[in-house]
């Protein structure tokens, strides 16, 4: 996998997501099986704005020339998604969320998956012609 590619898949995942989130903040925390207080929901929508950041960065990054702009995009989405993935598993393993969170945990594990391989290849690189 390219950086490339990936930002994109990053940033369509992500854009998606950020927007349910802003919009449907309930719904979406029911999916998970959340409680929807208040201030669940402000949460859920914050979590949401930070996600349309992550993906403007994400599509932005795709055409970045700087290889070290490029790395630095790649090391901070491969610890962002590592970190996500352990308390999106955590948050599953104790039953804070339901079964759908393991949705959760396969978006940021794939992420940070191929956010370690592309920055373990310096595959970044070749984004950067």
């Amino acid at each position: 996998m390219n950086a490339r590619l990936l930002f994109t898949i990053n940033a369509v995942l992500s854009f998606g997501h950020g927007l349910g989130f802003i919009l449907l903040p309930a719904q979406l925390l029911a999916l998970y099986q959340i409680g929807g207080s208040p201030g669940a929901e402000l949460m859920g929508q914050l979590f949401g704005a930070q996600l349309i950041a992550t993906a403007i960065i994400a599509w932005k990054a795709r055409d970045f020339q700087s290889l070290n702009s490029l790395s630095s995009v790649v090391l901070a989405n491969l610890v962002a998604f590592a970190v996500g993935a352990a308390l999106s598993l955590r948050a599953v393993m104790t039953q804070i969320s339901g079964p759908m969170g393991w949705l959760a945990v396969a978006i940021y594990a794939a992420l940070a998956i191929g956010y370690l391989l592309v920055y373990l290849k310096k595959d970044y690189a070749a984004s950067a012609a």
